[in-house]
């Protein structure tokens, strides 16, 4: 499933995914959570901010030019399976699924992983809950 490496990598594009959104938090900073206009869920977490499209906006930003760049250098198989770790940890696959999520992974172009990544606010938490998911690092502090 997934390799050592592979796990390293994912830890290391978390790194630079939660540097990247600590300035995007950063960018909206001012926003207040009465201005998105959205209701309160019932239940679960609640970042409004969170759906806000900042990729222009960010892409000359020096922490997202690092998640950029680091992604883009990883091999395609890496690049796939971090996608997938990333839908683990959304909670959209199942660890049982993976033969199938990989099949499905290697039909995306390299822009709609890229986008899939790079787009996702959360993706340090994202990839950080895969992990854990599939057993390969444990949650608080991510240090085993």
């Amino acid at each position: 499933m997934l390799h050592e490496l592979d796990v390293l990598e994912a830890r290391h594009i978390a790194d630079l995914a939660a540097d990247a959104r600590k300035v995007r938090d950063r960018l909206l900073g001012n926003l207040r959570e009465a201005d998105m206009g959205e209701p309160q869920p019932a239940r679960g977490e609640h970042n409004p901010a969170g759906s806000v499209e900042l990729t222009g906006v960010l892409a000359t930003e020096p922490e997202f030019l690092a998640l950029r760049e680091a992604i883009a250098a990883l091999p395609r198989d890496i690049r796939e399976k971090l996608w997938l770790v990333t839908r683990v940890g959304r909670g959209n696959l199942a660890v049982l699924d993976w033969d199938d999520a990989i099949r499905t992974a290697s039909g995306l172009t390299d822009d709609d992983i890229s986008i899939g990544l790079l787009g996702e606010p959360d993706l340090h938490d994202y990839l950080r809950k895969g992990l854990y998911v599939l057993g390969v690092a444990t949650l608080p502090g991510d240090a085993g």
